[in-house]
């Protein structure tokens, strides 16, 4: 076992589970080194290879709250998503983020084998700190049940009882192998491959993202004989429209389902893929709050693509009415859940947490129903988040944005269904003046990233108003369809 492969880099770097757990003591001591106490938080901002993976589980060995950032972020993003919990450091290699704060220390990352070359003149013996099962382990930002930004305490027990129900409960063991093609910081890849693989004793395949392997997905799932892989919407899309060999496909033998989370996933969809490549997708269910809390397990008998599945055996799963009663089999209301699996509060937002719980179940802000069987089904959400290629996108965020362009007098921000991304962005307009949309997305495309600039822009004369004078998005949404 201490020789075995934890992770395989598709750059070609192999590392062992013995190496892997000295590296994390040496990082122990390296944290230690720079003042970085239990109960501190840091931030990571690293692309998918070692570097991130050894701050991450010394962090949770070390006790430290550890913050994980997708490397996709925009520098702006990153700091306003650091403005919120102040961490004491933050970890990076985006090179725009260089001497950007005032109040948190910086390490830019610049590359692994020079953050390996520090490491490895430190102590690697084992490093043994006091902590309890109700610590903070990491903090996820999420847009919580409202729409407004929140920032998830997730303790070291919700992590533990989390990861041990999704192996047992997807029936993963020390023999799978899991290919990871999600950016470390996406809560995604951590909670259905990155724990799970280590839980299980079994091997992670990196690689950098899913377009430097796009073309090879088959060839890589067939040679490195992967059993589990982890997708969102996008990347779907993605393989649907890429032409692979036929051969390549019908060679694969280990991989026998495809699941696909963070963002709905249409039943029509899930056909299509089944259809090309011979293999279902699982409609995979979860928020930031809680972590994956259903299975949609295709390999059941008389399985049929449309519902999330049912719940994983962490927690226990409701549907409420408007007026807070449990609903029957087939009612639709809001998604509940409870369990050891649910976050233990919101960062510095007591009064948000409390909110968000009747009758100690959580209320996701999530439409679906339960069917006959015991099986759930998501149907809309409840509030106005957008969800664009598996990132959660507030609409405020992009509104509040607009405000800073001279000529824009009101902005509204929503939705629309898209079949690529899932969601595409609508921008409306109410100009002061001559204004284009070049230079509307020009302004926009140097303060976010690409996926959360909006594909439409609608200029109107004047924007209906609700009666306490606030902007009426759905009748906006109504006139523009129609229109």
């Amino acid at each position: 076992m201490p020789d075995k492969i934890i992770f395989e880099e598709i750059s070609g770097r192999n590392t062992s589970y013995l190496d892997f757990d000295k590296k994390i003591n040496q990082c122990c001591n390296y944290l230690n080194d720079k003042g970085i106490k239990q109960n501190d938080i840091i931030s990571l901002c690293i692309d998918n290879n070692l570097s991130f993976l050894i701050l991450y589980f010394a962090s949770i060995r070390s006790n430290i709250i550890v913050n994980p950032l997708p490397f996709s972020l925009s520098s702006s993003e990153i700091i306003k998503n650091l403005d919120l919990i102040k961490p004491k450091y933050i970890f990076h290699q985006n090179k725009d983020l260089k001497n950007q704060f005032s109040s948190i220390s910086e390490v830019d990352i610049k590359s692994t084998n020079l953050f390996l070359d520090v490491l490895e003149k430190l102590d690697k013996n084992k490093w043994v700190c006091k902590n309890s099962l109700d610590d903070i382990s990491c903090i996820y930002h999420s847009s919580g049940t409202t729409g407004d930004p929140k920032c998830v305490e997730y303790s070291h027990n919700n992590m533990l009882n989390l990861i041990e129900s999704i192996v047992e409960g997807f029936g993963y063991n020390k023999d799978t192998r899991f290919l990871g093609v999600l950016p470390l910081g996406h809560t995604a890849i951590i909670n259905y491959q990155l724990l799970p693989s280590v839980f299980a004793g079994s091997t992670l395949v990196l690689a950098k993202n899913f377009s430097s392997i796009r073309p090879d997905f088959w060839d890589i799932v067939n040679s490195a004989t992967i059993n589990s892989v982890e997708l969102v919407p996008t990347i779907v899309f993605s393989m649907l429209g890429t032409p692979y060999n036929p051969l390549s496909v019908q060679k694969n033998k280990t991989l026998k389902y495809v699941g696909c989370g963070s963002a709905p996933l249409s039943k029509e969809i899930q056909i299509t893929f089944k259809n090309k490549f011979m293999i279902p997708l699982s409609n995979l269910y979860g928020l930031s709050e809680t972590g994956p809390s259903h299975f949609d397990n295709p390999l059941n008998k008389n399985w049929e693509p449309g519902s999330i599945g049912y719940p994983l055996k962490v927690n226990k799963c409701k549907i409420f009415t408007s007026d807070l009663k449990e609903a029957k089999d087939g009612e639709t209301g809001e998604i509940a859940l409870k369990g050891e699996n649910v976050f233990v509060g919101y960062f510095e937002n007591e009064s948000a947490y409390k909110k968000s719980f009747h009758n100690g179940y959580f209320l996701t802000g999530d439409l679906g129903y339960k069917d006959k069987a015991g099986r759930f089904f998501f149907v809309d959400r409840v509030k106005d988040l957008i969800i664009r290629g598996g990132v959660n996108i507030v609409p405020g965020e992009i509104e509040e944005l607009l405000y800073q362009i001279n000529g824009i007098r009101s902005a509204a921000v929503y939705g629309l269904p898209d079949k690529l991304f899932g969601e595409k962005i609508v921008a409306v307009i109410e100009p002061k003046g001559v204004l284009s949309e070049d230079h509307i997305k020009t302004f926009l495309s140097d303060k976010l990233q690409r996926l959360k600039i909006p594909e439409v822009i609608h200029f109107v004369d004047s924007m209906p108003k609700t009666p306490s004078g606030k902007i009426f998005k759905r009748k906006l949404k109504d006139k523009l369809s129609s229109s």
